[in-house]
């Protein structure tokens, strides 16, 4: 074979390795987005329960500290927003939306501007299925900058400006169409959230309640292992390291799922005692044994 043949030929075989490479990544993709699918359906299927039962104890311990302004008479938000800094990911603003009036809406999209050191961020919320119950989106789209000073929390956001570009109701009839609802305020509340919030399957959840129940299950395991073997004058050092064992942050999980999965039973009862006895679900302090 000539030089000049193996010239025309390796072009041919460069090009047919790319493509075969960018066949298996387009795959590769493929397949990554159907396991996080069907993960994403999997763990909303067990472990959905327990974060509504926890969210709906926080906004009904909250309800006298939240205002909520309308757009049109549809939606209604807070204009208290949460600046959440979380060291496992971006930190980001939350915006708290609802349907007004108790209304069921099959999808919402919003358009949120703010201006910050001049610059003009847009980020564009979208919600599938919205009622009375509020509902946490983040804008990841609007940065978070710190202050200057040392150990200030977040910069405030500067004005805001909120449109409410589509809003389909259960009869599929967008209630927006030839309408132009918007509102344009300064915002005040941006400080960083006391309570602790996690993001799961698209929207985020106060999950006050399910470490503070993680806290309760600490307190008995201390109580029946440590603190009781100290009364009997019985060693200490197995169980010690039981203790550390259970109450690690994947002791505790077990230990907190084993009891919620499907319909959260043990967590309810243990905010409705809770509530009972004239007790707040939640400290204020930022949980450590976040899932």
């Amino acid at each position: 074979m000539s030089p000049d043949g193996l010239t025309r030929e390796t072009p041919v075989s460069i090009t047919l390795t790319q493509r075969l490479k960018r066949e298996k990544l387009r795959i590769l993709r493929h397949l990554r987005r159907i396991a996080q699918s069907v993960a994403d359906v999997v763990t909303r299927r067990l472990f959905l329960a327990a974060y509504e039962v926890s969210d709906d104890a926080y906004w009904r311990n909250c309800a006298t500290r939240h205002e909520w302004r309308s757009l049109g008479g549809i939606i209604e938000f807070s204009p208290d927003f949460l600046a959440v800094s979380d060291e496992r990911s971006t930190p980001v603003y939350l915006m708290s939306i609802r349907a007004a009036s108790n209304t069921d809406l099959k999808r919402v999209s919003i358009k949120v501007k703010a201006k910050k050191s001049g610059v003009i961020h847009e980020h564009q919320i979208t919600q599938d299925s919205l009622c009375g119950v509020p509902v946490r989106k983040a804008l990841s789209s609007i940065p978070l900058k710190p202050k200057s000073s040392k150990g200030a929390d977040w910069h405030k956001l500067g004005d805001i400006y909120i449109k409410l570009s589509e809003a389909i109701d259960s009869d599929g009839v967008d209630l927006v169409k030839g309408k132009k609802i918007a509102d344009i305020f300064p915002s005040t509340g941006t400080d960083s959230a006391p309570h602790s919030q996690v993001e799961r399957w698209g929207q985020y959840w106060n999950i006050d309640a399910i470490n503070v129940r993680k806290d309760d299950i600490k307190t008995r395991y201390y109580r029946e292992l440590v603190q009781s073997a100290r009364q009997l004058g019985r060693p200490l050092t197995l169980r010690r390291m039981g203790y550390r064992l259970l109450t690690g942050r994947l002791g505790l999980a077990v230990a907190f799922w084993s009891q919620n999965l499907w319909n959260a039973e043990d967590l309810r009862i243990s905010i409705s005692r809770a509530e009972a006895d004239g007790r707040l679900i939640g400290d204020g302090k930022r949980a450590t044994a976040i899932l």
